[in-house]
């Protein structure tokens, strides 16, 4: 062979390695339904990746669903009321069938190209998906996709049995599975017996108290996602999920928060899970319960730097294995909260 034209070759091989390293990580959000603000939720969550740098993110939007409420039955009813009642019930049945007549067919079209992406940020809880769309997405994690669960989207697909494995635990009923909480001792997910909870008169399904701010403590500080960050750093006020309920077993907690007592009248006297992953077949699911957003404001759950920097971080590496996102100088304290617009923050990358 010329040496020259070797030289060269060599030359382009080299650039063209050093292009694909730089090339961003594919991101797909999935949203569309939720009982929060999931276009405010989505608009945020594409804002930090946006200022991160190295992502680049689509949106599949589910369709829509007939969410207006029927209405309701009064407890004691005259005929007149009895006859305004079911007038109303009778056309809000027929508002709904008009509705669900003019989409019917856009579920059997939405099948989202899962197989593009490196990994799926899932921003959903509503009805559950077409089966060839939850076939499609099971087979996406278990061959090696990437995934990340943010706020409620862990209370979705109850009976679906695949994704209840991906996530291990979430915002289930009393009578679903274990309720899991994290041993402070151990930093690992154990079943909390029913005997055991602080609170016997409130049922063991699960809540949480009053938004609040609150401070994490970190577990596997030797994970990608935890490396470099403060052992305990204060979120900003936030919903504090308690008594999720699921698997124990197969979960690496990455940070926890604890629900206090006298913090408010619903706190546990627990170590909740507050960041974890599981492996799914060879796929990676990283869910944090940290992302409230209801109305549109305020953006402080998602715009505290800590959630920012766990959430960026568990995108990349669920797509990649690997995290280069160093901690921003802007990152809270134990003692003091940091709330800063992702495109103000100062992120940097490792070499």
């Amino acid at each position: 062979m010329n040496p020259t034209r070797h030289c060269i070759t060599a030359a382009l091989a080299l650039a063209a390695a050093a292009l694909g390293a730089a090339e961003p990580v594919k991101v797909l959000i999935i949203d569309g339904r939720n009982n929060h603000d999931w276009q405010g939720t989505t608009a945020s969550l594409k804002a930090t990746l946006a200022a991160v740098g190295g992502f680049q993110v689509d949106v599949s939007t589910a369709p829509p669903a007939f969410t207006k409420r029927a209405p309701q039955r009064p407890k004691k009813m005259d005929a007149k009321q009895k006859a305004d009642f079911e007038k109303a019930f009778q056309a809000w049945k027929n508002e709904e069938s008009e509705f669900n007549r003019a989409h019917a067919g856009e579920w059997e079209k939405w099948l989202p190209e899962f197989g593009k992406y490196q990994v799926l940020v899932n921003n959903y809880n509503g009805a559950e998906w077409t089966d060839p769309v939850k076939q499609a997405f099971t087979a996406y994690v278990l061959q090696g996709g990437g995934l990340v669960n943010v706020h409620a989207a862990n209370n979705a697909f109850t009976n679906w049995e695949e994704f209840n494995e991906m996530i291990c635990f979430g915002w289930r009923g009393e009578s679903f599975k274990d309720r899991v909480a994290v041993d402070d001792a151990t930093g690992k997910a154990v079943a909390v017996p029913r005997e055991k909870e602080k609170f016997q008169d409130r049922g063991f399904g699960s809540g949480h108290g009053p938004k609040h701010a609150f401070v994490l403590k970190g577990r596997n500080m030797d994970h990608p996602i935890q490396k470099g960050m403060p052992v305990e750093w204060l979120h900003a006020s936030d919903e504090l999920y308690h008594r999720m309920r699921g698997d124990a077993g197969h979960v690496d907690i990455l940070a926890s928060a604890y629900s206090a007592p006298e913090d408010h009248a619903k706190g546990t006297g627990m170590h909740e899970p507050m960041v974890w992953w599981a492996k799914f077949g060879q796929g990676r699911v990283v869910t944090t319960s940290m992302g409230h957003l209801m109305g549109g404001v305020p953006l402080d759950p998602l715009h505290c730097v800590g959630f920012q920097t766990v959430f960026a971080r568990s995108v990349e590496w669920a797509a990649t294995n690997k995290v280069t996102l160093e901690v921003p100088k802007e990152f809270p304290t134990k003692d003091k909260e940091s709330v800063v617009e992702p495109s103000k923050v100062s992120w940097k990358r490792s070499n």
